[in-house]
């Protein structure tokens, strides 16, 4: 399991990119094991869609795709306000706990650590989930914050404004306070526009950067004209050698 694990990380947190091939025997060089270690490993990230075995037997990390975004993002914001609504009705919320969490992801944002504040903001999911009580809960947000992380660090930090993480922040709190409160309404409201807004600034990512500013003028400046009409009738007119006998045609007159 160590090595599918430190695979998986560096596959998420792309310290191995997109599209890379894995060399089964570098990759057992690295890990000082067999071969059939690290196969097992790969098969295991296969099944979770983070690696894919090509037909000329060649093992690379999955490529990332966009075309499922909108499904991911559907079911992102079905489990947390799922999350939200039961952590608010549980009753078992710890203020100390959640604040904790907060504190934790404060300090991420002050510090600009890209991989600290998104542990953060999932370990804060995660932790609302455990409050639930329902196993199920508990694995698929797991699940779903997992198969995000390489959409995030790809569309959202490289997007997001420092005081759109502040934000983030203090979106966490009045849930947190909502969660308190025993009131899964608000909670539910407050963790939708925490996501939504995520979701707009990974959407961000996708819009022009400069193509819509950029000023493309034709040039005022006169230039001579070149006419191929000339040269095009000339052509036209070219008789074939059945017809160069035939008189042009010449109205009467």
């Amino acid at each position: 399991m160590q090595v599918h694990e430190s695979l998986r990380e560096d596959i998420l947190w792309l310290r191995i990119e997109p599209g890379s091939a894995l060399d089964e025997v570098a990759l057992a060089e690295r890990f000082e094991v067999s071969r059939t270690p690290i196969r097992e490993a790969l098969l295991l990230l296969s099944g979770e869609g983070l690696v894919k075995f090509l037909p000329n037997r060649t093992t690379i990390v999955a490529p990332m795709l966009m075309d499922n975004a909108g499904d991911y993002h559907d079911t992102l914001l079905i489990l947390s306000r799922s999350v939200a609504r039961t952590a608010a009705m549980s009753g078992r919320a710890d203020g100390d706990l959640l604040f904790s969490h907060i504190d934790r992801s404060r300090a991420a944002v002050r510090a600009g650590d890209m991989e600290s504040i998104l542990r953060a903001d999932h370990a804060f999911l995660r932790h609302l989930a455990a409050l639930s009580g329902n196993i199920f809960l508990e694995r698929f947000i797991d699940q779903i914050l997992d198969a995000g992380v390489r959409m995030y660090v790809l569309h959202y930090f490289r997007n997001a404004a420092p005081d759109e993480l502040h934000q983030s922040v203090e979106q966490m709190a009045e849930l947190s306070y909502a969660i308190l409160d025993g009131d899964p309404d608000r909670s539910d409201q407050r963790v939708s526009e925490m996501i939504q807004a995520d979701i707009a600034i990974i959407m961000r990512s996708l819009a022009p950067r400069v193509g819509q500013d950029m000023k493309m003028t034709s040039s005022h400046v006169a230039r001579p004209h070149v006419s191929n009409r000339s040269g095009f009738r000339r052509r036209l007119t070219r008789s074939s050698p059945d017809q160069a006998t035939e008189p042009p045609f010449q109205a009467e007159g």
